[in-house]
């Protein structure tokens, strides 16, 4: 009985071995295939508006802002009644590059491309005023999708929009 329970062991790992070759080979031609590195993200462009929220205001979304009015209106930001553009700026990406641009609120924002996929972009974002930095995070947003990230300005806030594309 033990020579056939080592004959079976011998067995089930020579199959195992076996097995896991040729998934070791097709694993490796996936990632080497073509269609995998064309989905890869180089280079993406975004545009971040810096919109300025305040608790005075009668809740209307002032025209310039009408594609962030979902977001505006979301419970996150119901205590703030009036909204108004204060910036936009287009930010080139290249990949492992920081892209620096001054707003007019004051605030720095540091925007590099970290990678992404076919419809996903992976970035790092880092927010300053006065040489205090505010936010320094990594985050992952659908093309087109727009990702918020507020910044407290007294009873104010100041809303930056970011809507990238690869």
């Amino acid at each position: 009985m033990t020579h056939r329970s080592m004959h079976s062991k011998f067995l089930a790992s020579s199959l195992a071995s076996l097995l896991a070759v040729p998934a070791l080979f097709a694993g490796a031609i996936t990632l080497l295939s073509p269609d995998v590195a064309r989905a890869a993200v180089n280079e993406a462009a975004c545009r971040i508006h810096a919109v300025e929220a305040s608790q005075k205001g009668d809740g209307t979304i002032p025209a310039e802002l009408n594609f962030l009015a979902d977001q505006l209106q979301a419970p996150e930001f119901a205590r703030y009644k009036g909204f108004r553009l204060l910036d936009a700026k287009d930010f080139k990406l290249k990949l492992g590059e920081v892209v620096d641009q001054k707003f007019k609120s004051g605030h720095n924002v540091k925007l590099t491309l970290l990678g992404g996929g076919k419809d996903k972009l992976e970035l790092h974002t880092k927010l300053e005023r006065g040489g205090s930095s505010l936010v320094d995070m990594d985050f992952m947003v659908g093309s087109n999708q727009i990702m918020l990230i507020p910044v407290r300005r007294g009873d104010q806030a100041i809303i930056f929009a970011y809507q990238c594309k690869g």
